[in-house]
């Protein structure tokens, strides 16, 4: 689940104007990318087996279908993108300065650019490095503000700075291209609060957005179809790598071995820990020979499972450690409407986790409270101290 504001809400019942953003690293696909016939698909799992149980790492699932134009994603690479759902909130107005043209404003900086030289000034200010015609366009995302001219060219600004850095900036194609879509059009986006403002013609147009997932697309075999298929997983495939081509440091806690697994294959603070974990502070005090033979996937049920937990990867594209929910269940309001399904419904988490070997003999107890659950032979907890 993903908290988005009563506002969010209030627009999607209010049937107000959604649209769909996939953000790549250095490409962004909007509705006009994507066949809308066929929409977005998307499976949230938690639950691959036949009856309820933990130690779980399941991968979320999105389907779609890009419009490849004139062919311009012949060459793409594709690769790692968060995919999100925004809804239109309302609009606020602003004046105009005089042979305005464009206006982004990001953060406390505001950028405009004018009809006449100096073609682009922030706060008040030219900045030094001057494109060479007037702006059609302006994108403020992650830091950077990206300015789009009438006659095909580009600039680049860091936005803190305003100072030029379009060189360590080339925009591939596309994006060139999609820039026209944008005509008259100051935009900003906010990476860390998926809200957006888009200024033109003296109209601030507010919207909000929910992210699904980050997922990764891996290149077609047939690029240069006219629509391109695709079926996305999100980051849980990273963890099909086997384990010796990973490094591991010995002894460990179990807490610890997740935080160094996920380094390991995400990067550095890729992850959540849960708020309590069962078997965290167990030291596992030397590499288990099951290593061997095995995937990080599977190391990661192990760890799901000592935590009386799943793993999965939340909305923001973080590792977590998961149950069901914790909460009375799902709540239903005006406007709402819902098809049954189990997991909408609360399931009690585990509480306390008993661990015995293939002879039934208990070898761990961890935990406290009333709701019980019985694992074998997990790895991870033979002769833990």
């Amino acid at each position: 689940m993903y908290n988005c504001s009563n506002a969010f809400h209030a627009a999607i019942a209010n049937n107000n104007e959604q649209k769909a953003l996939l953000i790549f690293s250095d490409c962004v696909f909007t509705d006009e990318d994507i066949n809308i016939d066929r929409g977005i698909t998307f499976n949230d799992n938690f639950n691959m087996e036949e009856n309820l149980s933990i130690g779980q790492a399941t991968s979320n699932e999105t389907r779609f279908s890009l419009i490849n134009r004139n062919r311009q994603l012949n060459g793409y690479a594709f690769g790692d993108f968060q995919m999100l759902i925004g809804v239109y909130l309302n609009s606020t107005t602003y004046s105009s300065n005089t042979g305005e043209l464009i206006r982004c404003v990001d953060g406390s900086n505001t950028y405009i650019g004018y009809s006449t030289y100096p073609y682009l000034k922030r706060n008040g200010a030219a900045v030094s490095t001057q494109p060479s015609a007037p702006f059609t366009s302006i994108l403020a995302y992650d830091g950077k503000v990206y300015c789009f001219c009438a006659n095909g060219t580009y600039k680049v600004y860091t936005s803190s700075t305003g100072v030029d850095v379009t060189s360590s900036n080339v925009m591939n194609g596309f994006m060139q291209n999609k820039s026209a879509q944008w005509t008259g059009k100051g935009i900003q986006y906010g990476k860390d609060t998926h809200l957006m403002k888009v200024w033109q013609g003296g109209e601030i147009r507010n919207w909000e957005f929910c992210p699904w997932g980050c997922f990764t697309a891996e290149r077609p075999k047939a690029p240069d179809k006219i629509q391109i298929d695709f079926t996305c997983y999100d980051y849980m495939l990273k963890f099909d790598k086997d384990m010796t081509e990973i490094s591991i440091n010995f002894p460990i806690t179990i807490q610890n071995l997740f935080i160094a697994l996920s380094d390991a294959v995400l990067g550095s603070n890729q992850y959540v820990l849960p708020s309590t974990f069962i078997n965290g502070d167990a030291v596992i005090n030397s590499r288990p020979d099951d290593f061997d033979n095995v995937t990080a996937r599977e190391v990661l049920k192990w760890i799901a499972e000592a935590a009386a937990s799943n793993a999965r990867f939340n909305r923001d594209g973080k590792l977590i450690l998961d149950w069901i929910r914790t909460g009375t269940g799902i709540v239903l309001g005006p406007g709402n409407y819902i098809e049954f399904n189990p997991y909408w419904y609360e399931t009690k988490k585990v509480t306390k986790l008993y661990n015995r070997d293939t002879h039934g003999n208990t070898q761990k107890t961890c935990g406290s409270g009333d709701e019980g659950f019985l694992i074998q032979d997990n790895p991870l907890l033979k002769g833990v101290s």
